[in-house]
């Protein structure tokens, strides 16, 4: 088989779990006749490294191009991958099977053009591999969960676990806690594979009196909370020592570190010698201090698969785990492999004290049950032919998907209240047209140029009182004998567009505002997903700014509640008409503007959702008189208050999440892209800004205790971040 790995953590520069794994499994699959390659970001260049037969390793230069100029470190991260694959299977090269991470969601956009219709990436079967996504470790480690840009990250990460072809993750613990996400898509289990080279290490010794923690100092990772154990057996009179290695992330609630809480509230026991904190160590080193101590603990409050443990067990070490992981799946029967507590249960202090008390023969007897356990659990041919027949099957049992995967499971359609018949297939342009005369041949011949045949183009002329606007009008209905134009006193904006769609009789409805252009290639795109998906109800495209302005503003699939706040896509959509007729039509009400979002927000609310197509293929005219320039803030919040009272029952039901929103980003109209960090309504949309290169504080603390640490935060402070770390 020809396979493809991706993801965000490779030796030598980014460690971690994630890099681990992806290392030995890359390696393990090649040796076994497999052809591999894997895709990581890299700090200093471009290179293409071939360590050994079957496997290849493209390694590629990120923070790169102008996409992070309109995208937060993490979602550019993903496009950029979608770019790299897609010119790679452009260029005749065409895998088995690809393996994305779903950490930090960089499959994002891989499995979005996917589905939208990139042929190169059809009929290729996508695995994610769930590690511990952000959406949880923002949950478990107590950081503002609806906070930009670590929110929309988690949004993204849901919405892949969702539009993958395949999941797969290491432990049964963290299937449990998160296949609801993905309701409709199984999680398949598959455990790590490992194997160390032991044949320099020296023996084991069991009468020590130090207990080992390998891993960062985070709290989900239950060691803030197991030196308070520790400290009552110090304070009994014990003298077991806790020695600690590994990073010191950023903890949100304490801005600071946990490791620097605990030097302040533990220095009594620091000066004692009792508890020790060390930075994180190379792994071989780690190896032999872990070969030094009476056993080592994995006291994590919510774990997946740690390799911190299947380490400690392969070197034979005696073992207490927390229930609440991966971790009690590897020692599996209390007692014989190690020893398992639960928070729940507040054992820990007694399944410490029982450790403490064991005779070095008995030590001698967990450890070596942990051994054989773990050596059978990971068994690197057992993993192989596990890997193999789940890749075989997910090739043989691929079949693209019938349904768009939205992740608002909770959401359910509402039957449509009317129908009309409709010529199938065709699409009918509204064009409203007030006094813009100086724009609408250039909007027309914009319509015309598509090259979608099956078209009819409506311009619904709102009383326009400008008498150049006119006879250009008059012009248009002697040059295009096909444009139906229909004359209607000026009624606003909203009732042009009903008035438009109550005239077509086509399957397929869009807007086009009469300064506005498109892209030749949009409405074919935007009806071909109509046409593969029957749950998709409107499709709309990346919006590119030009005249008075420029840039690029990305759109999203509409969820809920990010709708709710603030408007995900333009008016340049291509919806179904029964569907815009029943739940999407421009309520008069809203006549000052905002009429399209509040449409939008009815066809959600009644399960009718929208797709983004993720590429520019519509252009909307910066005008200093257009009529979105014309908001002032007493306009904003009163047309705010009408969506609101249009639509109660779905703000009700998000109250709380909307709340979270908007205390952590700010007011909502402030927002404009929830891939960056919109603290007090300024968002960055430079390539150098601070979230573009790099997303969070904690991945930035981890990676500064890798092996390349030093120079990554030389180079983050060059360009200007030193505020993440404070």
């Amino acid at each position: 088989m020809k396979i493809w790995y991706l993801t965000s953590e490779f030796p030598p520069e980014f460690g971690g779990g994630i890099g681990m794994y992806v290392d030995q499994v890359s390696k393990i699959m090649a040796r076994n006749g497999h052809e591999v390659t894997v895709f990581v970001r890299d700090t200093n260049s471009d290179k293409i490294e071939q360590p050994e037969s079957n496997l290849r390793y493209i390694r590629f230069l990120h923070c790169q191009g102008t996409i992070y100029k309109t995208l937060g470190y993490w979602a550019a991260l993903s496009y950029q991958y979608y770019e790299i694959v897609n010119r790679m299977l452009e260029s005749g090269e065409k895998p088995d099977v690809i393996e994305i991470q779903e950490y930090g969601a960089i499959g994002y956009y891989i499995l979005q053009n996917k589905l939208v219709g990139n042929k190169n990436l059809t009929k290729i079967p996508i695995i994610v591999h769930l590690h511990t996504p952000v959406f949880e470790l923002s949950r478990i480690n107590q950081s503002p969960q609806y906070k930009f840009p670590n929110y929309w990250v988690g949004q993204m990460e849901k919405f892949c676990m969702n539009a993958a072809d395949f999941l797969v993750c290491p432990s049964e613990f963290l299937k449990r806690q998160i296949q609801n996400i993905a309701p409709n898509n199984p999680i398949e289990v598959i455990n790590l594979p490992y194997c160390v080279d032991m044949k320099n290490y020296p023996e084991r010794t069991y009468d020590s009196n130090t207990i080992l923690y390998g891993g960062r100092t985070e709290y989900r990772k239950g060691i803030y909370q197991t030196i308070a154990i520790f400290e009552k057996l110090w304070l009994e009179g014990n003298t077991v020592k806790l020695r600690i290695f590994g990073g010191d992330p950023y903890f949100s609630p304490k801005a600071t570190t946990l490791g620097e809480i605990i030097k302040k509230k533990y220095k009594k026991w620091i000066d004692l010698g009792l508890l020790e904190l060390n930075n994180a160590i190379e792994p071989e080193k780690l190896d032999l201090e872990i070969l030094k101590a009476k056993a080592v603990i994995v006291p994590s409050i919510y774990e997946n698969f740690p390799y911190s443990c299947v380490t400690a067990m392969w070197l034979g070490t005696p073992m207490l785990v927390s229930r609440q992981g991966g971790q009690a799946e590897m020692v599996e029967e209390d007692g014989k492999c190690g020893l398992i507590f639960d928070w729940d249960n507040n054992d820990f202090k007694d399944k410490l004290e029982q450790l403490l008390s064991m005779t070095p023969e008995e030590l001698k007897e967990l450890g070596n049950n942990g051994r054989e356990r773990i050596f059978s659990l990971c068994n690197i041919d057992k993993n192989v032919k596990l890997r193999e027949t789940f890749y075989i099957n997910s090739i043989s049992n691929y079949t693209p998907k019938k349904n768009f995967p939205f992740i608002n499971h909770d959401i359910l359609k509402t039957e449509l209240k009317a129908q009309e018949d409709s010529i199938k297939n065709m699409l009918s342009i509204i064009i409203p047209y007030y006094n813009l005369g100086s724009y609408i041949m250039e909007t027309i011949e914009s319509a015309v140029s598509s090259n979608y045949n099956d078209k009819e183009i409506i311009i619904v002329n709102d009383g326009s009182t400008d008498e150049e606007s006119i006879k250009i009008l008059e012009e248009i209905k002697s040059k295009y004998n096909f444009i139906n134009v229909i004359d209607i006193p000026n009624g606003g904006l909203a009732n042009a567009r009903n008035v438009g769609v109550a005239a077509s009789k086509s399957e397929y409805v869009t807007f086009l505002d009469a300064d506005d252009l498109v892209d030749p290639t949009f409405y074919t795109k935007a009806i071909d997903v109509l046409k593969t998906y029957s749950n998709v109800s409107f499709v709309y495209s990346w919006v590119e700014y030009f005249e008075k302005g420029s840039g690029i503003w990305p759109t999203f699939n509409t969820e809920l509640p990010y709708l709710l706040c603030a408007n995900m896509l333009s008016a340049f959509s291509v919806v179904r008409r029964i569907d815009y007729l029943n739940y999407g039509k421009n309520r008069i009400i809203m006549e000052y503007g905002m009429e399209d979002y509040d449409g939008w927000i009815g066809l959600v609310e009644n399960g009718y959702f929208g797709v983004s197509i993720p590429e520019a293929l519509v252009k909307y005219r910066i005008r200093q008189d257009s009529m979105s320039r014309q908001f002032n803030p007493d306009m904003r919040f009163y047309l705010s208050e009408q969506v609101a009272i249009g639509h109660k029952e779905v703000y009700k039901k998000y109250g709380d999440e909307i709340l979270n929103l908007l205390m952590q980003n700010g007011p909502s109209y402030l927002w404009n892209n929830p891939t960056f960090d919109n603290t007090g309504g300024v968002v960055n949309n430079s390539a150098n800004s601070n979230t573009n290169i790099y997303g969070y504080k904690t991945e930035l603390l981890r990676i500064a205790n890798s092996k390349w640490g030093s120079r990554m935060v030389k180079l983050l402070f060059k360009l200007k971040i030193n505020r993440l770390f404070q």
